[in-house]
């Protein structure tokens, strides 16, 4: 069965990013198929599994905002079992283009779900 892990707080500087890296390597690591999706419109989650920010085409603001196809933006990581759903600077800008949305606060939900190689969601 598949499981959600939300490693969140309001401050700055208490630990997310370093804890979702090392969650995400040793669950991985178990052998169990691990997804990091990075909503932080820092992207330190996404460069500090191997994503050079400068270099994405797409992300995690074009799955939310454009419904790209989320398969076409995650991307593995050098850790065997963990891929990266990235994001940029211009997830940011996300909740001003998603304001007049219908059912805006399911479109990452639907996102994982409909794409089409999924093994995070596989059942156990």
């Amino acid at each position: 069965m598949a499981h959600i892990i939300a490693i969140a707080n309001q401050k700055g500087g208490v630990g997310k990013t370093t804890t979702t890296i090392n969650l995400g390597a040793y669950l991985a690591g178990s052998k169990r198929r691990v997804l990091v999706v990075d909503l932080d419109p820092q992207g330190n989650t996404s460069s500090g599994l191997g994503v050079a920010k400068g270099q994405l085409k797409v992300d995690l603001y074009d799955v939310l905002v454009d419904g790209t196809e989320a398969g076409a933006v995650i991307r593995p990581t050098a850790v065997k079992n963990l891929d990266i759903l990235p994001t940029s600077g211009l997830l940011a800008a996300a909740e001003v283009d998603l304001v007049g949305a219908t059912r805006r606060e399911f479109r990452l939900k639907q996102a994982l779900e409909q794409s089409p190689a999924q093994p995070w969601l596989a059942h156990h």
